[in-house]
């Protein structure tokens, strides 16, 4: 029965995440597709890029309710029935973001062609735990900021809150009283590694200073 409501979890984070809310608000509002200009892909930057700035903060907004909505519900529904007498919790939690992620970079309702993920673990980290966002967030601006590369920002980002996951005083920002332990950590280590996986093509750009960089900010 536990193991069914993990894949219950997973199944559900997925379908919320499938969502592709650059591709839909791409195509009805500007009939345009995002994931044939810009940097091909089905994210906020690359939405912002195409399709305005404003539309860009829409679509990552959207992209980061949709991780935090299924973990929220797992955690309710677990919290208020019977089930989590058999769930494993609070691991059923985690994976239903994960689950969102997944869904967020290969969605089902739109081929399979989606983002890489890094608006979506923001969704995961606020969904879970005020203080791994704040602390991500403000590393992703500085990193920003120095050096103008959204995709420099996310992995550095994403690797920092991996290792800092680990350090117990993190236990004290778990949004309402979700429980803290190793899972925790090892899922945003997996989630950290994937964002890396899905910026690889960017990698070789930075290497080659081939990257694009942001001209918003001063």
């Amino acid at each position: 029965m536990n193991y069914l409501i993990l894949f219950a979890a997973l199944l559900m984070g997925y379908l919320f995440g499938s969502f592709p809310s650059a591709v839909v608000i791409g195509k009805t509002f500007f009939g345009v597709d995002v994931r044939e200009q810009g940097s091909h892909n089905a994210g906020g930057t690359n939405a912002g890029r195409v399709l305005g700035k404003k539309v860009g903060l829409i679509v990552i907004a959207l992209d980061v309710l949709k991780c935090i909505l299924p973990m929220w519900i797992a955690f309710f529904v677990l919290t208020l029935t019977p089930l989590k007498e058999t769930a494993i919790l609070p691991l059923t939690y985690y994976i239903a973001g994960i689950g969102a992620i997944i869904g967020h970079t290969f969605p089902i309702f739109a081929g399979f062609k989606g983002g890489k993920a890094v608006s979506s673990f923001g969704g995961f980290l606020l969904g879970t735990n005020w203080m791994l966002s704040l602390i991500g967030i403000t590393i992703f601006m500085i990193v920003l900021k120095l050096k103008k590369y959204v995709s420099l920002a996310s992995i550095l980002a994403s690797l920092a809150i991996a290792a800092i996951s680990f350090i117990p005083f993190v236990a004290y920002g778990m949004n309402f009283g979700m429980g803290y332990d190793i899972s925790y950590a090892l899922c945003i280590v997996a989630i950290a590694i994937y964002i890396v996986i899905r910026h690889h093509q960017n990698i070789i750009r930075l290497i080659h200073h081939e990257e694009r960089k942001i001209t918003w900010m001063k």
